[in-house]
């Protein structure tokens, strides 16, 4: 007994669990695509239409002509005849039913990869050019070179997949920019040089700069001094490997200045084990007590007269000695009284210097990182004690007037290492941004280099900076979104003959509206906005790439010639507008589109002539097409206006195929 009431009581809850329920079966007919004619909402002929709507006549008995002929009264709901019966109502209502089709998200994901895929249009163009730079520009591929292995053997459209590569050739190269720089100074590391007439002149003026002349052979010393730096090397030997640094072979006022920073420093040695020079205590020691301070000096002259080069400055007929011999005449004097404060102050900043790097040497033996602080003192400090002791000479010229006159030769060193300095700590912090900065204001001062790399170097070296500063996949996207210029490629209906694809083109407009239902005063009216366009592309490529002797055209002069591109002209027939949706997505990829959008409301069939810019994914082009319905986009409402109007425009868009259909090389 207990298990029929248990069977009895299971029965009664299916039924009443799939029993006739009028909001679940309003549910299931809704999901059957019904449509509305007249009013009603018309059921076409389905079986499941029809097996839920028996559950709503007195008979469920009946024919489908009968079930339909019941609900024929109905105010609401119309149900369709059966096959082979004239549904009349049916086919006036075919296009409309197409057209009140809802593609909300159709058009909407077709426009989020219109927006995203003009970006990958432009990226491509970039690496592109940036492969292009590379190429161009020996020097750039001396400066360069892990990225130029790297990136010379993939496709730019694989940049992506490769970003992690290109990454690690990045922070290698930029750490190694100060080595990289001196090997301009060698002919042999321009690829071409042998073969190549303009390679070669370029490379000749570049190395002779930066081996024959005094500026040359200054930014040479201070590249020197910033490579040694990052290299770890005991900051008095970095001064006397620049002094035996082909830098400072000829025998003229910079080398002789050099050597006699030289003599300084090692005047000045410690005999400490962990210290570069001598304290500011042995400084002070040494600048108060007058006889050791005058011994100090007649040491320093027997250790020039003595030296296999001693310090000579041949144009202006004087030499360290003879510098030294009027000192100790006027060692009672201001003059006299001066130069000793100078002298100070120069002992005390290489104390400095060997204080900063006795700190930096102790934090980094407890496996710890020295603080960007640190390594900035530290660089700064190294610059003042050269900039200083250099123009030590030169700054008294009360002991002899002569020595005034090495300021001209000393000039540029004295403007150029700060910059060089700077690198050590930029690459010691990671600030890899701040590195390409300070290297780009020692390119301008070397004569020979073409001032358009210059130009590119900054682009281009802040877009590798970026990359290898960026801490997320997004900060890489940003990266390269900031470096990004609307100059690339689209190169298939460019570089062939004649293509056919089916293609999208995204950008602003400016034209007029024609609305012929409006008064006539008020028929034509400005216009302007974003167009998407989605139709069939009819292209012919190739225009103005080659020559009457079919030989390729070039632009530019000298070492500036490049091949010009490809262009291409098309004529466009668009079936579809997405622009009011792009515009929206362009500034709020995150939102939902609010409102149902229909396919009526994005029709725009017209006819467009486009000519395609060589090298560059950018097309202008001029046409007229139906107006889309689709007005604008926002993230609470559309604006659709259903009045027939025809635009006529001239776009600048981004030319994006999404295959091609045919292609004729």
């Amino acid at each position: 007994m207990k298990k029929i009431s248990i069977l009895i009581i299971t029965v009664l809850i299916f039924s009443a669990g799939h029993g006739q329920n009028i909001y679940y079966d309003a549910k299931k007919l809704a999901e059957l695509k019904p449509v509305i004619f007249n009013n009603k909402v018309v059921v076409t002929k389905n079986p499941a239409a029809y097996q839920i709507l028996r559950n709503y006549v007195p008979d469920a008995e009946l024919t489908e002509n009968q079930i339909a002929t019941v609900f024929s009264g109905n105010p609401f709901l119309s149900v369709s005849a059966p096959a082979g019966e004239d549904n009349q109502y049916l086919k006036g209502n075919f296009f409309s039913s197409v057209g009140n089709l809802d593609v909300t998200n159709f058009a909407d994901g077709l426009a989020k990869f219109l927006v995203e895929r003009s970006k990958e249009e432009l990226n491509v163009a970039f690496f592109r050019k940036f492969q292009d730079f590379l190429r161009k520009y020996p020097e750039a591929r001396i400066v360069f070179p892990t990225t130029v292995s790297v990136i010379n053997n993939i496709a730019a459209y694989n940049y992506a997949a490769m970003l992690p590569a290109l990454r690690a050739s990045f922070q290698k190269d930029l750490n190694a920019i100060s080595s990289n720089l001196l090997n301009l100074r060698e002919t042999s590391s321009y690829e071409g040089y042998g073969t190549d007439e303009i390679i070669k002149v370029r490379a000749d003026a570049i190395s002779h700069f930066l081996k024959d002349s005094i500026s040359g052979r200054s930014i040479s010393a201070a590249i020197i001094t910033a490579d040694e730096i990052i290299k770890g090397t005991n900051t008095a030997d970095i001064i006397d490997q620049i002094a035996n640094d082909k830098a400072c072979e000829p025998e003229d006022n910079f080398s002789n200045a050099i050597l006699f920073v030289n003599l300084i420093s090692k005047s000045l040695r410690s005999n400490d084990d962990d210290r570069v020079w001598i304290t500011k205590q042995q400084v002070n020691d040494l600048i108060k007590d007058d006889i050791t301070l005058r011994i100090y000096f007649g040491l320093l002259y027997e250790a020039d007269k003595n030296s296999s080069r001693p310090v000579k400055f041949k144009t202006l007929s004087i030499t360290l000695q003879s510098f030294l011999t009027e000192l100790n005449t006027k060692w009672k004097d201001p003059a006299g009284r001066k130069f000793i404060e100078s002298f100070r102050n120069i002992a005390l900043k290489a104390s400095s210097v060997a204080d900063n790097t006795k700190s930096i040497i102790a934090i980094t033996q407890k496996s710890e990182q020295p603080s960007i602080i640190q390594y900035a003192e530290y660089a700064s400090s190294i610059s003042d004690f050269l900039k200083l002791t250099v123009q030590l000479l030169p700054n008294n010229p009360a002991i002899d007037s002569t020595a005034s006159k090495l300021t001209a030769d000393i000039k540029k060193f004295v403007t150029v290492i700060d910059a060089a300095t700077n690198l050590c700590y930029d690459i010691k912090s990671q600030n890899y941004s701040a590195l390409i900065l300070h290297t780009s204001l020692l390119l301008p001062e070397i004569k020979g280099i073409n001032p358009e790399l210059k130009e590119k170097y900054i682009k281009y070296g802040t877009f590798m900076a970026n990359i290898v500063e960026a801490k997320s996949s997004d900060e890489v996207k940003a990266a390269i979104e900031t470096a990004v210029l609307p100059v690339g490629s689209s190169s298939i209906k460019r570089e062939t003959d004649f293509n056919i694809s089916l293609n999208a083109y995204i950008g602003p407009f400016v034209g007029a509206e024609y609305m012929p239902t409006f008064k006539k005063e008020d028929r034509y009216a400005f216009s302007y906005g974003v167009t998407a366009p989605v139709g069939i592309a009819f292209s012919w490529g190739n225009i103005w790439k080659f020559g009457c002797d079919k030989k390729p055209r070039t632009r530019g002069k000298g070492d500036n010639i490049v091949d010009v591109g490809g262009k291409s002209f098309t004529i466009f027939v668009p079936l579809i507008d997405v622009g009011a949706v792009a515009a929206f997505r362009a500034g709020d990829d995150g939102s939902k589109v609010a409102s149902e959008v229909t396919l009526s409301n994005i029709i725009s069939p017209g006819l467009y002539f486009y000519l395609g810019f060589g090298k560059c994914p950018i097309s202008v082009g001029v046409g007229a097409q139906l107006g889309p319905q689709l007005r604008e986009v926002t993230a609470t409402d559309i604006n659709v206006d259903k009045n027939y109007y025809v635009r006529y425009g001239l776009n600048l868009v981004v030319d994006i195929p999404f295959f091609n259909l045919y292609t004729q090389n």
